[in-house]
């Protein structure tokens, strides 16, 4: 992919990767309790990036730390990693793995810190709930602008509901577009311009991060 598409990527997702929390949400014992839990994880989610957006956004050092560790902690970003990387993960080495993980974590990151404040005035509503198989949950619902100047975006969350552990984003769709699977098509793509070498990805992340 061309690095430039991906930076851009990387800003759609990341606007609605801001929603996390504070508060771990367990997995209620049953099948029949996987939506509820996705469904709570995402509302606690966005009320928290609400009361997060109150505070004074000026220190970009402690914004930066707030986002790392709220991402770090609610977005399956190992899952990410590996499912953005295609079928060129199991290939690469240990080191390139690492790297990788890295300088997309590093991007995203950067992405979601400069367009923190573009969050402001956004209300979000709950449109339904649909179990896809016993492990993952697509939650979808609709983000609107409270005063009406941009247009409304549907949204679907890919949640992983994954007994007797917390519950994770590991996808995110916006108007039936999947972050991750336009992010593993790119990233694909660049790798087989180069002749399937894994680390032609991370250069090209790197220039981005460094220009």
């Amino acid at each position: 992919m061309p690095v430039s598409s991906a930076v851009k990527l990387c800003r759609m997702a990341s606007m609605l990767m801001l929603f996390t929390s504070l508060v771990i949400v367990a997995l209620p014992a049953g099948a029949d309790n996987h939506s509820k839990a996705a469904e709570a994880h995402i509302e606690a989610m966005i009320g928290s990036a609400k009361a997060l957006l109150t505070t004074d956004s000026d220190d970009l050092a402690a914004r930066t730390e707030q986002v790392t560790d709220l991402l770090d902690t609610y977005f399956d970003f190992p899952g990410i990693t590996r499912f953005s990387a295609g079928q060129y993960w199991r290939a690469a080495s240990v080191t390139e793995k690492q790297e990788y993980e890295l300088v997309i974590r590093e991007v995203i990151i950067g992405t979601v810190v400069r367009n923190f404040d573009q969050l402001k005035g956004l209300e979000y509503s709950h449109v339904a709930s649909t179990e896809k198989g016993s492990k993952l949950v697509l939650v979808t619902g609709r983000f609107s602008d409270a005063m009406g100047e941009r247009p409304s975006v549907l949204v679907n969350w890919r949640v992983t509901t994954l007994p007797g552990k917390p519950v994770k984003v590991l996808d995110i769709e916006i108007e039936n577009i999947s972050m991750l699977v336009t992010q593993k098509q790119e990233n694909v793509a660049i790798i087989r311009k180069n002749k399937g070498k894994f680390g032609a990805l991370i250069t090209a992340m790197r220039k981005k991060l460094a220009s």
